[in-house]
C-alpha cells in the first residue's frame, strides 16, 4: 500500500486567473503534507466557469481556495452554486480577494475564511489547519480510485455497490461511477455504516432503502435490487435490528 493510500484524502480545488499565485498555492500545499497526517490532492483553475462544469460532473472537493474577482463567473457566484444548486453545507470555502468589500455577499454564502491579497506561506497554512480540523469533524465519506486517481464521496450519497465483472459500479445520487475494486473490500470498510449484502454482487446502504419485500428492495432511485434466497433471513435480521434502533434513538 502506498504511503499516500494509508492518509485521509483531502481534495483541494484552488481557482484564481493569477497561474502564478495558483502554483504558489499548491507548493505551499505540497511542501505542508510532506510531514502531515492527511494527503493533499490539489486541483488548478483558472475560471469559476469550469469548476461548476467539473462540479455537474460530480467531481468532489472538501476545500477551495477561491478568487472573488475570477471572469466568467466569479467566486461568490460558484460558492452560491456549491450551496444552493448541489444543496453542499460540508465543503469549505476559503475566499481570497485584494479587496475588503464583499462582507454581505460572503455571508450568504457561510465561506470558512476571508484571505486579503498579497497571501503568504502562513495566511495559506493557517487555513489549510483549520480546514483540516473541520473536516475531520464532519460526514464520513468513501475514498475510491479511478485509474491513477483517488476521489472521494460521502457515504450518504451512496445508493448502492454493483460488481460487474472485474469493475464496480457505485449508483449515487448523482449518476453512476464505475472503478476497479473488490465489493468485499468495500463492504469491510462500509459495514460500520450500515451498508449489507443483497446479494453477492449488490450491496447495499439501509438509508437509501425505500421499501423492504421478501424477495426484493425498493430503492431512493426507484431501483429494484432482488434479494438473493441465501441472503432472506440475514436481511430481515438487519431490517428488524436497524429499525429497532432507530424507534428507540426516537424516543
Amino acid at each position: 500500500m502506498s504511503r499516500e493510500n494509508e492518509k485521509t484524502l483531502i481534495r483541494i480545488a484552488v481557482c484564481d486567473d493569477n497561474m502564478r499565485l495558483c502554483s504558489d498555492i499548491e507548493k505551499c500545499i505540497f511542501d505542508y503534507r510532506e510531514n502531515s497526517q492527511e494527503f493533499y490532492d490539489v486541483e488548478i483553475y483558472y475560471s469559476g466557469k469550469t469548476i461548476i462544469e467539473d462540479l455537474k460532473k460530480g467531481i468532489h472537493y472538501d476545500m477551495f481556495f477561491l478568487d472573488i474577482e475570477i471572469e466568467f463567473m466569479n467566486g461568490v457566484q460558484v460558492g452560491r452554486f456549491i450551496r444552493e444548486k448541489l444543496q453542499d453545507d460540508n465543503t469549505l470555502i476559503v475566499y481570497m480577494s485584494s479587496y475588503t468589500k464583499y462582507a454581505m455577499e460572503l455571508f450568504e454564502v457561510r465561506p470558512m475564511d476571508f484571505l486579503i491579497k498579497p497571501l503568504n506561506e502562513k495566511k495559506i497554512i493557517k487555513a489549510l489547519e483549520t480546514g483540516t480540523k473541520l473536516l475531520h469533524k464532519g460526514e464520513v465519506s468513501f475514498q475510491y480510485k479511478q485509474g491513477r486517481n483517488w476521489n472521494k464521496i460521502y457515504i450518504r450519497n451512496i445508493i448502492y455497490f454493483k460488481a460487474k465483472d472485474r469493475e464496480v459500479e457505485m449508483i449515487t445520487q448523482n449518476g453512476t461511477i464505475t472503478f476497479y475494486e473488490a465489493l468485499e473490500s468495500i463492504y469491510e470498510k462500509l459495514e460500520p455504516y450500515k451498508f449489507f449484502y443483497a446479494h453477492k454482487s449488490y450491496l447495499v446502504n439501509y438509508f437509501h432503502v425505500s421499501e423492504f419485500f421478501y424477495d426484493k428492495l425498493l430503492m431512493s432511485n426507484g431501483d429494484e435490487i432482488g434479494i438473493a434466497q441465501t441472503r432472506r433471513k440475514a436481511v430481515r435480521k438487519i431490517q428488524k435490528e436497524l429499525l429497532y434502533k432507530e424507534l428507540s434513538d426516537d424516543f
